[in-house]
């Protein structure tokens, strides 16, 4: 599902209506304080939003692509698949659109088809492999932030079907994204455990199985102090190594 910019505007806002977006867009969203930026946050543009905005002034410009409210503001985003929402208040919040452009559309709409049902076959894999490689080079490694949870889930996937070679030339990316929590320390660990086992080295999370246990591991007695740091659970059984 591409994103869609909403902006519902309460009854306590100086002007009514709604403004919709049909175009796929990235949309940021950018407190103030003193007229100097405090925080900002970008909803993923692979998945659907709606941004309602109350405040004692909202103004818009560039059919929308500009909202800026000021006085006692209060944003409540909603994700499509997402019973919560999250809300933001402040003095002044500025909310930017901007339509995708052909190279993001292109990348979105490859994420999806990765995880499209149908068979599944070794001209897939490579032609999956390939588009992975190209979003990697254009955009970095395509987490949550640019992609929703889900696609960026694709992704990970298609990292671990990869040859060794192709998954060690995608490590950094993944290690750069997981340092500005853009993926789960998890994926991290299991692709890092994946390749050191390729290699014939010993792993570090234990993550990677055979015949239901763990491949060996690396200094076993600070294998739950490192999982941990990773948001894995402690390991269940030793690997008898």
């Amino acid at each position: 599902m591409m994103s869609t910019y909403k902006i519902a505007l309460g009854l306590l806002l100086a002007c009514s209506g709604l403004a919709l977006a049909a175009d796929p867009s990235r949309i940021s969203v950018q407190t103030l304080a003193g007229g100097k930026e405090v925080a900002r946050i970008a909803l993923p543009i692979g998945q659907q939003h709606t941004v309602q905005v109350e405040g004692n002034q909202v103004e818009q410009e560039n059919r929308g692509a500009l909202t800026h409210a000021r006085g006692n503001v209060r944003v409540t985003i909603r994700t499509a698949g997402s019973s919560g929402a999250t809300t933001i208040t402040g003095d002044e919040i500025i909310i930017k659109r901007k339509v995708l452009d052909t190279r993001e559309l292109a990348a979105i709409r490859a994420l999806e088809a990765m995880g499209a049902p149908g068979k599944r076959d070794a001209a897939r894999d490579r032609k999956e492999v390939a588009r992975l490689k190209t979003i990697v080079a254009s955009h970095g490694w395509p987490g949550a932030r640019f992609a929703g949870p889900e696609l960026s889930q694709n992704a990970f996937t298609v990292l671990m079907r990869m040859p060794e070679k192709e998954l060690e030339a995608m490590l950094p990316a993944l290690r750069e994204a997981q340092a500005e929590n853009d993926v789960p320390g998890s994926q991290l660990a299991q692709a890092e455990d994946r390749l050191r086992v390729a290699k014939g080295l010993p792993q570090r999370y234990g993550t990677q199985l055979a015949s239901g246990k763990p491949v060996i591991i690396e200094d076993e007695s600070a294998l739950d102090i490192r999982r941990k740091m990773m948001g894995l659970p402690p390991m269940p059984v030793t690997s008898g190594q």
